[in-house]
């Protein structure tokens, strides 16, 4: 649940119906090029799109995150190479190879012998700490450090990270780090990007043409995060570092 300028939106709709938001960028040292935009970001309304309007990247913001990950190395406060148990708290460790550390290192690199076998959205109330003590995210066949295995959990680990040595909450830490000296009006779900954002947000549609996810209308979602199981979002009590899925 991420979201940064749009460099591409493609959204797939009824045969017939106006055509989905579609934006090319070309950019140099310099400055922004759109070389084209068309179709609609909003088809309730039919506002057309624009390379300005903000579309969720989804995995680009991996990319992003580590940025964020190199920010905290270059200050001191992470190495890339020593155990997230360390800056966690709690231990995380493969239960098949308890003696081989996980690291920074092995997280972004997708070598950290993790899976998404039990899913890797972690609601609120929850923790990673639980997450993590589940057998099934784990591979049991590869030792980290030895395969590639492509695993969107290893970014909520990062995250947990990030937010344990800095105190601050992944989203807010994001702004700080990159988004601000960046000058991007550009935030993870919802919660720092400007009102003018907010209010073109382009909205997600599926192959029929279903909304599923940012038709805002201008007005930020009631709950930014996955809520918790009873449907409650009380973000006030969260810890930064239990859980920086959400």
């Amino acid at each position: 649940m991420r979201i940064l300028p749009v460099l591409l939106a493609l959204a797939a709709i009824p045969a017939g119906a106006a055509p989905p938001a579609t934006v090319a960028v070309a950019f140099d040292r310099q400055q922004v090029h759109p070389v084209l935009a068309e179709g609609e970001a909003d088809r309730a309304t039919h506002r057309l799109v624009t390379a300005d309007d903000p579309v969720r990247i989804a995995s680009v913001s991996k990319l992003v995150t580590t940025l964020g990950v190199m920010r905290l190395v270059d200050q001191g406060r992470l190495s890339l190479d020593r155990d997230v148990s360390h800056y966690l708290g709690f231990a995380v460790r493969n239960p098949a190879f308890p003696d081989r550390p996980i690291t920074l290192r092995l997280l972004l690199s997708h070598q950290s012998s993790l899976t998404d076998d039990a899913d890797y959205i972690i609601p609120l109330g929850e923790t990673l700490e639980g997450w993590v003590n589940n057998p099934r995210v784990w591979d049991a066949g590869h030792r980290p450090g030895s395969y590639f295995r492509y695993t969107n959990l290893n970014f909520p680990v990062v995250a947990s990270v990030m937010e344990k040595a800095s105190g601050e909450r992944f989203d807010r830490l994001m702004a700080r780090l990159v988004f601000t000296p960046l000058s991007l009006d550009a935030c993870l779900n919802w919660t720092t990007c400007s009102d003018a954002a907010v209010a073109r947000a382009v909205v997600l549609t599926d192959g029929q043409g279903n909304v599923r996810r940012d038709a805002l209308k201008g007005v930020r979602p009631a709950c930014p995060v996955v809520p918790a199981s009873d449907g409650s979002c009380d973000l006030s009590s969260y810890r930064p570092g239990t859980n920086g899925a959400l």
